[in-house]
């Protein structure tokens, strides 16, 4: 679809990296294919360009920003390999995702993101119980 075009687009410009499109979802990485010292900076501008490129498409833009150690490469087997990033920063960015689905936030990181980005882009803490 043409909105996956401008969304990894948007990716690439915030030096990122697509890894996996699974129907609307997108999932993307800063920092663990290509090195990159503000990686939590570039991602958060991602997911704000992402909101504005993609207000065009008749899709809500919803993004989880989540730092961490993860495994990243091609996964699979010998019929079908993909590339892939697994872990709990992974699993936390999905969790952070839905969390702002279900309470209508359209960029929500985890509080590692959150100190390292916060005196850049004007946010507001909201702790999840």
């Amino acid at each position: 679809a043409e909105y996956i075009t401008a969304g990894v687009e948007v990716v690439s410009t915030h030096k990122g990296v697509v890894g996996v499109v699974v129907g609307d979802h997108v999932h993307a990485s800063f920092n663990a294919v290509r090195r990159c010292a503000t990686h939590a900076k570039n991602s958060i501008e991602a997911a704000l360009e992402l909101r504005t490129t993609l207000l065009g498409y008749d899709i809500r833009v919803v993004t989880g920003v989540s730092s961490g150690e993860a495994h990243c490469g091609p996964l699979g087997s010998d019929e079908l390999m993909t590339f892939c990033a697994i872990g709990k920063g992974v699993v936390a960015a999905s969790a952070m995702e839905r969390f702002g689905t279900w309470h209508g936030h359209a960029v929500v990181c985890s509080g590692a993101v959150y100190k390292e980005v916060s005196c850049m882009f004007p946010m507001k803490l909201v702790v999840a119980d």
